[in-house]
């Protein structure tokens, strides 16, 4: 039975000869010792269920900390890497460009080399071409001269 404040209050007490009924108060009064334990010992429960609810939140707390500064240390560490990799994918770019410039003047150089042997290769083969033209001329002249020079030596 739980007794409310109330109740301890306005509780009427009988009156007999001598004043109150002193058993109706002892009752009373165990009554209210006993409500008083309870109270007490569940007080104490409820205490002790704050640690204990204290204790774990403040652990939960610590983890959630833990957790907040692992997660910002991840993103950083992502931050970084993906820095590192633009990086890293910029000087690939530039080296292949650096690479590029330098294979196509190469290659500009050896088209400009290959053209001059080209040219120069034309020109001997004129110069074959009017020379074997000319041995050719010649010989046909010769080769006419010896007719003529038959021709006058038969007749």
């Amino acid at each position: 039975m739980h007794i409310t404040p109330l109740e301890i209050r306005k509780h009427p007490f009988r009156t007999v000869l001598r004043g109150l009924d002193p058993d109706q108060v002892n009752s009373f009064l165990q009554q209210i010792a006993t409500e008083v334990e309870e109270l007490r010992s569940e007080n104490s429960q409820y205490g002790s269920k704050v640690k204990e609810l204290t204790t774990h939140l403040e652990r939960y707390r610590r983890i959630e900390e833990t957790l907040n500064e692992t997660l910002l240390t991840a993103q950083r560490a992502t931050d970084d890497a993906r820095a590192n990799a633009m990086r890293e994918a910029d000087l690939i770019i530039k080296d292949a460009q650096v690479r590029a410039d330098r294979y196509e003047f190469e290659m500009r150089d050896r088209v400009h080399l290959l053209q001059a042997e080209l040219a120069q290769l034309e020109s001997q083969k004129e110069g074959f071409l009017m020379r074997y033209s000319t041995l050719l001329n010649d010989q046909v002249n010769f080769l006419s001269i010896m007719r003529k020079v038959a021709g006058t030596v038969n007749d």
